[in-house]
């Protein structure tokens, strides 16, 4: 046998290990193995709202903005609302975190593909029927198999009114939506705009209550298949906006560099023709000057001045502007 096959272990160290074995002293464990790993598909893309975000989140701030005014309006109640941050998570995670009763609303937002869902929480509802009655913003504790009665079903529309032209508001700078309303229901498991492994956007605005430790908010759900066939039409209005901002600072700071004519009179008088071909060199014209000089910027009038000497130079005093409404 030459050098290169001669075995790694002799015979004694072979009859000692299968010892070990027997007398159960060798353990069985091996390294790696069965280790923890995540299941992975290859088919599936990796799913992220990239620059898309950017543009929800503005959406976002024009929604608080709109709804808020919009309830305090119609409803006489001044909600401390917060913005909300898109999340992306599955569809049966957020689903299944519902309580109910929830006002649960499943629209469709063309031109976005599929359905959307807007969820009001119950403490949204109770609060806004305290507040328009006068009464003070308290936690309502109720369980699962409680509607909503007719006096809390009709805050809900009126909510849902608002939401709606909020919510097309805020899209109004990226495309025009028309929201229609599908269904309402109290148990959001019967809302499926999606599939329990689909992603959705989670987009919460939550209303702070007097009492804290009691959550309320109203949700705007989208799926991530509808936005991310719209990530061109978001991703160009976020550029087109960006260039507008660039093609107005550059605007502004060309005319910075324009001259201006500025034309002060001192007064101004009439001849006729007759007297005009009559004039001759040393002739003296009288006129009674106005109270204050006119002073124009290109040809239109923008202050009355006073004209004087300042050290040994011709001066102008700008007394006022002419423009109405200004100091």
């Amino acid at each position: 046998m030459s050098e290169s096959e001669e075995p790694l272990l002799s015979a004694e160290e072979l009859s000692a290990i299968e010892d070990m074995v027997a007398d159960g002293k060798f353990g069985s464990e091996t390294f790696g193995y069965n280790p923890e790993a995540e299941v992975i598909s290859i088919a599936r893309n990796e799913e992220n709202l990239g620059a898309s975000s950017i543009a929800i989140a503005q959406i976002n701030e024009r929604f608080h903005r709109f709804f808020r005014t919009r309830l305090l309006q119609d409803l006489d109640y001044n909600a401390r609302l917060s913005v909300a941050e898109p999340k992306l998570q599955l569809y049966s995670d957020y689903i299944h975190n519902v309580i109910s009763p929830s006002s649960v609303n499943v629209v469709e937002m063309t031109p976005l593909k599929g359905e959307a869902l807007f969820v009001i929480h119950p403490q949204v509802v109770y609060s806004c029927l305290d507040n328009w009655y006068g009464g003070q913003l308290r936690p309502l504790d109720v369980g699962e198999e409680r509607g909503f009665t007719p006096n809390e079903n009709a805050v809900i529309d009126t909510l849902c009114g608002l939401i709606f032209k909020s919510m097309t508001d805020a899209w109004a700078p990226y495309c025009d939506v028309n929201i229609t309303q599908m269904s309402r229901d109290i148990n959001p498991l019967f809302a499926n705009i999606a599939g329990d492994e689909e992603s959705v956007v989670v987009n919460r605005f939550e209303l702070r209550l007097p009492d804290e430790s009691v959550s309320a908010y109203i949700d705007a759900i989208y799926t991530y298949q509808s936005l991310n066939l719209q990530r061109d039409l978001l991703r160009s209005r976020m550029q087109t906006h960006d260039a507008d901002q660039n093609w107005a600072s550059r605007l502004k700071r060309s005319l910075s560099d324009v001259d201006f004519k500025v034309f002060v009179s001192g007064g101004a008088l009439n001849i006729s023709v007759n007297e005009l071909s009559s004039l001759s060199v040393g002739d003296i014209l009288s006129f009674d000057p106005p109270e204050k000089a006119e002073g124009k910027v290109n040809d239109f009038p923008l202050f009355s001045a006073d004209i004087g000497i300042s050290g040994s130079k011709v001066a102008v005093k700008l007394e006022e502007t002419i423009l109405r409404g200004e100091n």
